[in-house]
């Protein structure tokens, strides 16, 4: 049987100017396929733990916040750090990877860029970047957090790729069609525990790439845990993590 990486996609901020955000982050959390059971199990065990409800979906701004269902983190500064200490040990396994592809959209907006630039742009490095690093020795699959406006650019992206590969890297698009084999779209109601930690990904990586630019002089502990975390995993030769920026 033919071994799998997921990709499992989300995003914070969105491409369209309209929107307050500053940057669009598109998020990533590379796991093998067979481990996907074991990483359920170990976030409900979490969620349990801190939240007494396994099924509690993670909303990373309402986590920071300490609001919602969240609150409790709010009662206890010890307990939120250890809740962030607890999952930060998850997400530092060997087996998990992270991939991350940035536009600062203040510049994107200066080179000409509209929204759908940059989603095209977006999604075309992450499929690129995971099919070149991660699917060297085995197959993939993407799954994303659907979102009705952008799906069509991922699935653009996707179909692009099957057509013409990656000439710079000797990937035709047959090649990369033996690669990727399944392309889902999902929404939160389905409970995927990594789409959700992509979700928190896709926010640590906004709060690094702001104190890397110069920003956030004076990061909480939570917000330097997940600045550590995320050097180290971008640093590991033997799984490596994708941090892109487009702009």
């Amino acid at each position: 049987m033919k071994d799998y990486k997921v990709l499992s996609l989300d995003e914070t901020g969105k491409a369209s100017f309209n929107h307050p955000s500053k940057n669009f982050v598109l998020s990533g959390l590379v796991l093998p396929e067979k481990f996907k059971p074991k990483m359920d199990r170990l976030i409900r065990k979490l969620k349990k733990k801190y939240f007494r409800d396994e099924e509690i979906v993670f909303h990373c701004r309402d986590m920071l916040r300490k609001r919602g269902p969240f609150v409790i983190l709010r009662e206890d500064p010890a307990k939120e750090i250890n809740f962030w200490a607890e999952f930060i040990v998850i997400l530092n396994l060997k087996l998990l990877s992270m991939a991350f592809v940035i536009t600062d959209k203040g510049k994107a907006k200066k080179l000409g860029w509209n929204d759908s630039a940059i989603l095209r742009r977006a999604y075309g490095k992450m499929l690129e970047e995971f099919t070149k690093k991660h699917l060297a020795d085995s197959g993939g699959k993407i799954v994303v957090e659907s979102d009705p406006y952008q799906d069509k650019y991922l699935i653009e992206a996707h179909n692009r790729l099957q057509s013409m590969g990656i000439p710079s890297e000797g990937i035709t698009g047959l090649d990369y069609r033996k690669k990727i084999t399944s392309l889902s779209l999902v929404n939160k109601l389905n409970l995927d525990v990594d789409i959700q930690t992509a979700d928190i990904l896709a926010i640590m990586a906004d709060i690094v790439y702001t104190m890397k630019m110069g920003g956030n002089k004076k990061p909480t502990r939570v917000q330097a845990m997940m600045k550590r975390l995320i050097n180290r995993k971008m640093t590991d030769k033997d799984n490596p993590g994708i941090f892109e920026i487009l702009v």
